[in-house]
């Protein structure tokens, strides 16, 4: 399957499928939704302050309702994409969609061999299970052995830049709550409100203090700053994301099964 679908992504840019028309589709998680009536107004809004986000125009994918390794966001947006997934899905290696499997990939370098030892210092995590999970990774393809010690497989990076942006009514401390753990897996993370809420400029203040963006509607009251996540996270949001399109590909693929 995986090989089909890295067939269908390429094909896509071959034929000069815009990047901004890439979607990750929203996943019906089991149990009784909660729906939003108000929050669902902001939907557009949403989508449109994705499309100026800054780098957009190099490539833009957009994932509503986002599952990421901590919490779902609205609306997931990943700039300077161009060409990127299309190029993680022709390694033809397996994807890295598990937060630990991802922190350890994450904490060695293409260019540069890191020891089991240095890797499970670096993690805080015992040599034995640092060591275990290299060699797993290295019959993957994941990771190569190099004299002592391991180096990543090139092509495994995070991609593009990516943005959590989450939707409240006029709700901003739930929604800064929600942000500040988004914060651990993007590169920036957003509010955007539908109504002003009375205590704006505390709000402003809070936001701009944590490096969040505030946006009433489509206007930013303050920007977003650029963080550091977690490696670990924010590898396997790219991770997850290669592998979702893959899958999608794979469903749209005229050779899939019914």
């Amino acid at each position: 399957m995986r090989r089909r679908a890295s067939r269908s992504i390429e094909s896509r840019y071959r034929r000069g499928m815009t990047v901004q028309s890439l979607e990750v589709p929203a996943r019906v998680r089991p149990g009784r939704p909660f729906l939003p009536i108000r929050e669902r107004e902001l939907d557009g809004t949403l989508r449109t302050v994705a499309s100026r986000l800054p780098g957009a125009e190099a490539g833009l994918l957009l994932g509503p309702e986002f599952a990421g390794p901590i919490g779902v966001v609205d609306l997931l947006a990943v700039t300077r994409v161009s060409g990127a997934f299309a190029m993680r899905s022709s390694l033809k290696l397996p994807y890295i969609t598990t937060e630990i499997e991802a922190t350890v990939v994450a904490a060695t370098y293409e260019a540069k061999t890191r020891t089991v030892d240095r890797v499970a210092l670096d993690l805080g995590m015992s040599v034995a299970s640092v060591g275990r999970r290299l060699r797993e990774l290295e019959v993957r393809g994941v990771v190569h052995r190099v004299g002592g010690g391991y180096r990543r497989a090139p092509g495994i990076q995070p991609i593009g830049r990516a943005y959590a942006l989450e939707a409240k009514v006029s709700d901003w401390r739930r929604g800064l709550a929600q942000a500040l753990k988004y914060s651990s897996w993007c590169d920036a993370a957003g509010v955007v409100l539908l109504e002003a809420p009375s205590s704006l400029e505390q709000a402003k203040e809070r936001f701009r203090d944590f490096g969040l963006g505030l946006a009433v509607r489509e206007h930013w009251l303050v920007r977003p700053r650029i963080g550091k996540p977690l490696a670990g996270r924010r590898l396997a949001l790219s991770e997850r994301l290669s592998a979702a399109l893959a899958e999608a590909a794979a469903d749209q693929s005229p050779s899939a099964p019914a």
